[in-house]
């Protein structure tokens, strides 16, 4: 039977791809159940492979009830976006009709391939109404005697 010798660095070579290759199913493994776990911790709903859920927190700019939409001057989303003022659609329009613009508010901004929306929006800070004027002008005529 004949003998199969492999020299020091072919053994070394070996041995840091087993190790790579360890390395990568261990992270890949760790990384996935982090994610289902975040994901069944967020939305109790069944999951649905194709649809991302993100946390929006941001200031109504503008309401569209004719269109179903909310323009929202949003903060940084980690993971999804940069800081910025956009229109997002609301499948639930009634979602709307509880809103004003200056509220702040936080969402979920669901992505699903090219389709995006807010869902569960709620409140965490109503705007401050207009304040009254706590004097008025008056204006008094003179007339000429």
């Amino acid at each position: 039977m004949k003998q199969l010798l492999l020299s020091p660095q072919k053994l070394t070579s070996i041995a840091i791809a087993v190790a790579c290759v360890f390395s990568l199913v261990s992270c890949t493994k760790t990384t996935t159940q982090t994610e289902t776990q975040a994901s069944a911790s967020a939305s109790p709903q069944p999951a649905d492979p194709g649809v991302k859920h993100y946390q929006l927190t941001g200031r109504v700019v503008a309401i569209d009830k004719a269109n179903k939409s909310l323009t929202v001057d949003g903060d940084d989303i980690p993971g999804f976006m940069s800081a910025m003022q956009m229109p997002y659609d609301v499948k639930d329009a009634s979602l709307l009709d509880k809103l004003a613009v200056g509220d702040k508010i936080a969402a979920d901004v669901v992505v699903k391939d090219d389709d995006s929306w807010l869902e569960k929006i709620r409140v965490t800070q109503p705007s401050t109404p207009a304040t009254k004027p706590t004097s008025s002008l008056h204006i008094v005529k003179l007339s000429a005697a």
